[in-house]
């Protein structure tokens, strides 16, 4: 016979054993199906770090961390697929990463999301979720999760582009004029549109896309969505996305600066004709410079009624010389007479010209 005091101090355990057995854990806490994951800190902006930390995961398992838009709500398409981190599971089934805070391709309420990778490590596949704030991303109401539809990408160009202002290094500019095409029975409403450009294969660099409204079925839909590259942007890049989550759409174009290009050639050109030049210029003047030393070093071994005169002027004729003196001689009659006054004036008269002092000694020589 139990007595009243122990039946009901049993009841009362009955009763907290009940309510600690059905209490939910918190947010993020691990859980019967739910394996826990936290963060530190709790918001970051793009291009910060943050510590991600996990337990009651399955060990041995691969899971991937990413920063997701919309909550998550229609899967990867609203993740940052390309800034994710991958950690194994450690046997005691937690796991610590690092990741750095990328711009998910939609936007806020935002959410830190991490799942395990199908085929690595074997078991169920299992994933959570908690809330996470990205100072500076744009926010917006969440759309309502999309079932697969039946649509049809009709249509896909870029069009735009390859002005002057491109040519010499300005930011490429595009239209993306996507087309759509409800094939299926029922109206898509809202269906979200995720767009990139990347300078890659994928493009993983989000673009602003316009709300798609609702398509009737057979109704063809035209979105205008404007794509902008960083200035002297150089080589092929993909544009592309997905329309409701599940119909995948993707172009490519090129883009090459040749104005910019040429412009750098050309200067490159003149930059070598310079350094050309300038070396001309310093070897001209250094055998000018040797010339000058022989000269010198000639000169001082000379006689010194043969040394020459600088020529810093035109030179004496011998021949006008010559001619002159022999005029001077007949002139006072006698042929083979030289007058000295009359040679020195007439070199006073050409100035400091050089005369070739050799050949006016032979001259000389043979009027004696």
């Amino acid at each position: 016979m139990i007595r009243p005091y122990r039946r009901r101090a049993l009841a009362a355990a009955v009763v907290f054993a009940t309510a600690f057995a059905v209490s939910p854990p918190a947010s993020g806490a691990p859980g019967a199906d739910r394996p826990g994951l936290s963060a530190q800190p709790g918001q970051a902006a793009v291009g910060t770090t943050v510590r991600v930390r996990g337990s009651a995961w399955t060990p041995g398992a691969v899971v991937q961390v990413q920063i997701c838009g919309q909550k998550a709500v229609h899967g990867s398409a609203d993740c940052d697929t390309r800034g994710g981190v991958t950690a194994r599971i450690a046997p005691t089934g937690t796991f610590e990463a690092g990741l750095t805070v990328g711009a998910p391709p939609a936007a806020c309420p935002c959410v830190l999301r991490a799942a395990t990778l199908p085929g690595a490590g074997g078991g169920p596949p299992r994933q959570a979720a908690i809330p996470f704030a990205v100072p500076g991303h744009p926010t917006g109401a969440i759309l309502p999760e999309i079932v697969p539809v039946q649509a049809d990408i009709v249509g896909l160009e870029l069009v735009g582009g390859g002005g002057r202002g491109e040519l010499f290094g300005g930011s490429p500019r595009r239209v993306l004029v996507l087309r759509v095409r409800n094939s299926g029975a029922d109206p898509i409403k809202d269906a979200p549109l995720v767009v990139g450009w990347g300078a890659d294969k994928e493009p993983d660099n989000p673009l602003d896309a316009p709300r798609t409204g609702v398509i009737a079925p057979g109704e063809t839909a035209v979105y205008r969505i404007a794509v902008k590259l960083p200035p002297a942007s150089f080589g092929t890049f993909a544009v592309g996305g997905r329309f409701a989550g599940s119909v995948p759409f993707k172009t490519s174009f090129s883009t090459f600066p040749w104005g910019l290009i040429g412009v750098n050639v050309l200067a490159a050109l003149l930059l070598l004709l310079g350094i050309r030049l300038t070396l001309r210029r310093r070897a001209a003047r250094k055998a000018a410079s040797r010339a000058r030393g022989a000269i010198a070093a000639a000169g001082a071994d000379a006689p010194a009624h043969h040394r020459m005169a600088p020529r810093s002027r035109q030179a004496v004729e011998v021949g006008e010389m010559l001619a002159h003196l022999d005029r001077a001689a007949l002139t006072h009659g006698d042929p083979d007479r030289v007058d000295r006054a009359e040679l020195i004036s007439y070199l006073r008269s050409r100035g400091e010209a050089p005369v070739d002092l050799q050949a006016l000694d032979r001259f000389l020589g043979e009027r004696r």
